[in-house]
């Protein structure tokens, strides 16, 4: 008889293994069966990565070392064919296929927002075998995480479970996916605002664009959660006008630009000078910023980023003006306020107060506090700078693959379904079909 504890199955990596070999600089090793049947152990060490002045940037978690581990036992496992077996428990396959998207140089934020999912499907079924895992259990389980956390996390969910399981059906015998049949419940209650960004029409954006740098209307602070619950009177002060706090803020600028592009937000706050050809007036942006865990706020670089196109589109004259203005500005101010040494620092368009990388959540937040001075609803939010430019070329007549490509998107039909601006009165047409009957 034989004892002991089974073999793990084939291709399938065992718990990795973390020595740091130097600060910033690791080993991860694992364990993995290959298609012989024998033991491996393979080893990787944390790979270079150079910022943008092409200077090493150190593996302080090690997460570096591991996804090359991790990518080099899902390369042991592509090569097994179908030979994985049905009884695999769906914790095993979501390590595989975490390996998969690693080795498909997925980004550290998908990975990231993945893992999250995961955390939740392995805590409701993970020990399941595969075989074991039906179409209701599934259906159950997204219904669960919609009605705990919204409907984008439980279509999330459902995007990851349904890539997992054809990954199974690709390489084990597992011949349905049960994520297929699943039917998502539409009468799930979003949490917090839904609908999207709303709409800005054309006056508008010039009255946002002026008041950000003319508006003395009082721009007093949002109260938190734990304030507004309370009920408890706020201390006196003197809040700032809407001018005042943009400037102090450093808003003005960002949204002049938000509405002279519609870049995301990620994409504005990541624009370096060299981005910019002021002489030509045009704009081509090559990095955005993300947040990974372990690391923070990070500014990446990818040619593949469907988010992140890296087409060169020309720039408004208002824009370049402000652009001249603001780099001027920058350059006499930046002798007075030095960065700190030993701190990365990037030729950003739009920095931090100390010169780094700048939250786009705190921009948000500053945009919150204006939207609500202004009176605009709770849906105009940065994206919406983005809807007003695709709405704006489309009035006046440009083709949608001329806004798509302003905007960065691979199929104009998206641009027409999700930016441009519907259910408006259109003055043109009701003077088309006035000549028309009257000649």
């Amino acid at each position: 008889m034989t004892r002991g504890r089974p073999p793990r199955p084939l291709g399938v990596p065992g718990k990795p293994m973390l020595t740091e070999l130097a600060p910033g600089h690791w080993k991860a090793r694992v364990r993995v069966r290959d298609s012989s049947g024998k033991r491996r152990e393979l080893m990787r060490v944390s790979p270079t990565k150079l910022d943008s002045r092409h200077r090493p940037i150190p593996d302080r978690t090690g997460q570096r070392a591991l996804d090359a581990v991790m990518a080099a036992a899902a390369v042991i496992t592509v090569g097994l064919g179908g030979e994985l077996s049905t009884s695999m428990t769906v914790r095993d396959l979501w390590v595989r296929y975490r390996a998969s998207l690693i080795a498909q140089d997925r980004t550290e934020s998908t990975i990231a927002r993945y893992d999250e999912i995961a955390k939740m499907f392995n805590t409701a079924f993970g020990d399941r075998r595969l075989f074991e895992v039906t179409t209701s259990a599934i259906e159950t389980f997204l219904t669960e995480v919609g009605e705990a956390r919204g409907p984008s996390n439980m279509r999330t969910g459902r995007i990851v479970l349904s890539g997992m399981f054809r990954y199974a059906v690709r390489t084990s015998p597992l011949e349905v996916n049960p994520v297929r049949e699943v039917q998502m419940p539409k009468n799930i209650e979003a949490k917090g605002r839904t609908g999207g960004a709303g709409d800005l029409t054309t006056d508008e954006l010039r009255y946002i664009l002026s008041a950000v740098r003319t508006s003395q209307i009082p721009c007093p602070r949002q109260l938190a959660k734990a304030e507004r619950e309370r009920g408890t009177p706020v201390k006196a002060y003197t809040p700032p006008t809407v001018a005042a706090y943009c400037e102090s803020a450093d808003l003005a600028d960002v949204i002049t630009l938000y509405a002279a592009t519609g870049l995301r937000r990620s994409q504005m706050l990541a624009l370096l000078w060299t981005d910019i050809d002021l002489d030509a007036a045009t704009l081509r942006p090559t990095g955005k910023l993300v947040r990974v865990a372990g690391k923070g706020l990070v500014r990446v670089t990818r040619k593949d980023d469907p988010k992140n196109r890296t087409g060169t589109i020309a720039i408004p004259g208002f824009a370049v003006e402000m652009l001249k203005l603001r780099k001027a500005a920058m350059a006499a101010r930046r002798p007075a306020s030095p960065p700190d040494p030993g701190t990365e620092v990037l030729d950003l368009v739009f920095p931090s107060a100390v010169g780094t990388l700048r939250d786009p959540q705190n921009v948000g937040h500053g945009w919150q506090r204006v939207r609500e001075a202004l009176g605009f609803a709770e849906d105009i939010t940065p994206h919406s700078f983005r809807h007003a430019v695709a709405t704006i070329l489309d009035d006046a007549g440009l083709s949608a693959r001329v806004t798509a490509d302003v905007l960065g998107h691979v199929d104009p039909a998206m641009t027409q379904r999700h930016y441009m601006a519907r259910g408006r009165p259109h003055k043109a047409a009701a003077d088309v079909l006035n000549r028309a009957v009257t000649g």
